[in-house]
């Protein structure tokens, strides 16, 4: 490899310093640096021309020392040749990179700065804002229920039946009856049934001839209806209406209410 090939690498790295200058007008500051490099470029171009020359001519007389008779130049002499030029120009092209990383990368840290300062500002503009979850205590108004104290007692339906065989003969089979607790208290009642007329005994006035009793209670301000069992249920003078009495007791306070109704039997 001869100074033609060095020459030839050199006008390359040359021309690419000098299409970088001719690239974009740039401010004075900069055309300065970049003949700042040109200078340097070309004198340590000039140093390694020097060099080179001098790193050729050893081996031209090594090459003359160990030369056989036939004029053949041994391969590690070429080889020796070729690592000393490359060599060189890695030298050179070592020194223009850092060159242009020392002048030109000034300008480059700078717009890195740019975008950095750009990232942390970004960062701290979207710091998570916890949001505070503002619980409303909303007070719930609870109506106090207010009671009467009065319980309603009343009977629904008398179910009544006549023989088939004999029109005098007539049934109450059973009585419905509804109750509406409007006290603050659950209420335990017990119900008696009592049926007579003006033609039977005053004895049946007080002979109870049904019973119902409802142990699981009735909540305060809630409805009952049911209805109770009448026994004995035969009853002859149908034509002579019957009354009806039913009381309404509490397992607890006692007597609570009494009601009547004058029924029909057919």
């Amino acid at each position: 490899m001869g100074n033609s090939d060095v020459d030839d690498v050199f006008k390359d790295f040359e021309h690419k310093v000098e299409g970088k200058k001719g690239t974009s007008e740039k401010p004075q500051k900069e055309m300065s640096e970049e003949e700042h490099l040109k200078r340097k470029y070309n004198e340590q171009k000039e140093a390694l021309k020097e060099k080179h020359k001098q790193e050729m001519g050893r081996l031209e007389e090594k090459k003359k020392e160990y030369s056989p008779k036939g004029g053949k130049i041994p391969q590690n002499f070429v080889t020796t040749e070729r690592i000393a030029s490359i060599a060189i120009i890695l030298v050179l092209v070592g020194y223009i990179v850092i060159d242009f990383s020392f002048y030109h990368g000034e300008k480059s840290n700078v717009g890195e700065e740019i975008i950095t300062a750009s990232i942390v500002e970004g960062e701290n503009k979207t710091v998570e804002v916890e949001e505070e979850t503002v619980a409303e205590v909303v007070e719930e108004v609870v109506e106090e229920k207010t009671y009467s104290g009065v319980v309603k007692f009343a009977i629904k339906k008398v179910y009544t039946t006549v023989n088939d065989n004999d029109d005098d003969l007539g049934y109450i089979e059973k009585i419905s009856f509804i109750i509406e607790n409007d006290q603050d208290k659950v209420l335990t009642p017990v119900i008696e049934a009592y049926i007579y007329d003006s033609e039977m005994d005053e004895f049946w006035e007080t002979k109870i001839r049904g019973k119902y009793t409802f142990a699981a209670g009735i909540t305060a301000g809630s409805t009952h209806t049911d209805t109770v069992t009448i026994s004995p249920k035969s009853f002859r003078n149908l034509d002579v209406d019957k009354n009806i009495r039913l009381t309404l007791n509490d397992t607890k306070s006692g007597f609570i209410k009494v009601v009547n109704q004058e029924v029909t039997i057919s």
